[in-house]
């Protein structure tokens, strides 16, 4: 691979990956280190990749796989604090942070989902392909978090 493309790609995705990372392990430190393991991946990597987009489409599923791998590890860190996790993410309002935290108390299935569909811009398709799981799957898992986040969040929760 380029230096220079991967130099561009590290700037343009690391904040992102270390989000995504985080979202499965809610541990900080193991984050680092599945962020470092996709950016190895990527430098290692024999794939032609058609342009930035391609690249960075395929660093998410590297590193959506590189969390679920973490998550199953026997030798897993414990979590981080909600508030050490609060102040990675830049938020507008405190209506925001209270809808992230409540995202973080969802099961990890949910979670995911959650975090690619909003805050990743994916669709379900997407999803799906990227996780292994069917789209009524991702349907069914975005539903239920939904609906744990109405009972979190109460009358704050603002419907699409």
């Amino acid at each position: 691979m380029e230096k220079q493309i991967f130099e561009n790609a590290v700037k343009r995705n690391s904040h992102r990956l270390f989000l995504i990372a985080l979202t499965f392990t809610k541990n900080h430190y193991d984050s680092e280190d599945i962020v470092q393991n996709v950016f190895m991946k990527l430098w290692k990597s024999k794939n032609d990749f058609e342009g930035e987009e391609h690249i960075d489409n395929w660093l998410t599923a590297v590193c959506v796989n590189e969390s679920k791998n973490c998550i199953k590890s026997y030798f897993r860190k414990n979590t981080t604090d909600l508030e050490s996790i609060n102040e990675l993410y830049s938020f507008d309002s405190k209506s925001d942070i209270d809808l992230f935290s409540s995202i973080m108390k969802l099961p990890k299935n949910e979670r995911a989902v959650i975090h690619l569909f909003y805050y990743e811009d994916m669709s379900i398709k997407d999803i799906a392909k990227l996780l292994g799981i069917k789209e009524s799957a991702v349907g069914t898992r975005l539903f239920r978090a939904r609906n744990n986040l109405k009972k979190m969040l109460g009358d704050e929760w603002i419907n699409e």
